[in-house]
């Protein structure tokens, strides 16, 4: 919703100040076109940047150079669709296309770059000091909780083959001829089948839910269903799928609620 926010701000100002000219256009046509062509410039954007992403983590690559790989194909949806509209099938295959295919390009970019930086900020943002709270001078502090246990597993033989420090293991998932080690802040591929590395992980430690995923125990948070298909929600809000083959075990287990 942030992010149509922002696309939605953009196309306002483009209108407004003419930015990109459409002729003797009053304001309100202006809006009208901008918004709508925006906002699914980047509906379709959302759709093309999953594929991007699914492609860069079968190159090994990280998220981001996804939605780079979508930038364009975005562009060819975006000039095809404006040619179509303003001059038929004539003009999206005559010689304007390479032209408008590169103003499409730049637009493109420019959103990608804009949320690129965006995020960054939001990630490297200084999180607020909570308030400290007002002092009993009579009343004693209650001893400190014990802290929450750590989420994953933590040792391993899987361990062994990774790079020192690595943190707690929250769910194996093939990948082809791999597996990606998934834990809380990082991932990484190791060349081995999935029976193999779940094979290296402390017996009852998990399970395994599906064809191509491990799960830890101290993992799951969750369940969510959308329509016939289940998912394991894991800390930090990663999902796993689960086998209709598996439900049974896992109720049993009491992973899953009934």
């Amino acid at each position: 919703m942030a992010e149509a926010g922002v696309v939605a701000l953009i196309a306002v100002l483009v209108a407004v100040f003419d930015f990109i000219p459409v002729g003797e256009v009053a304001l309100g046509a202006r809006l009208a076109l901008w918004l709508a062509g925006f906002l699914a410039a980047w509906l379709v954007y959302l759709v093309l940047a999953r594929v991007g992403i699914a492609v860069a983590r079968l190159l090994g690559l990280a998220d981001y150079w996804g939605h780079a790989l979508a930038v364009p194909f975005v562009g060819l949806a975006v000039a095809y669709g404006v040619l179509g509209l303003v001059g038929g099938r004539a003009a999206m295959f005559g010689a304007q296309f390479s032209a408008v295919w590169v103003q499409a390009l730049v637009v493109a970019a420019g959103f990608f770059a804009l949320f690129f930086v965006l995020y960054a900020r939001a990630e490297h943002a200084p999180k607020p000091a909570p308030m400290p709270e007002p002092v009993d001078s009579v009343a004693r502090p209650d001893p400190p909780s014990p802290a929450p246990p750590v989420p994953g597993v933590a040792a391993s033989a899987l361990h062994q083959r990774l790079e020192p420090g690595f943190p707690a293991i929250l769910a194996l998932s093939a990948e082809d001829h791999y597996v990606r080690v998934i834990a809380e802040t990082k991932s990484v591929l190791v060349l081995m089948p999935l029976t193999e590395a779940a094979a290296l992980m402390p017996e009852g430690s998990g399970a395994q839910v599906h064809r191509s995923w491990w799960v830890a125990t101290s993992a799951v948070t969750g369940q969510r269903r959308a329509g016939r298909d289940l998912h394991l929600v894991l800390a930090g809000g990663l999902t796993a799928p689960v086998s209709r083959s598996r439900i049974a075990d896992l109720r049993a287990l009491g992973w899953i609620s009934p």
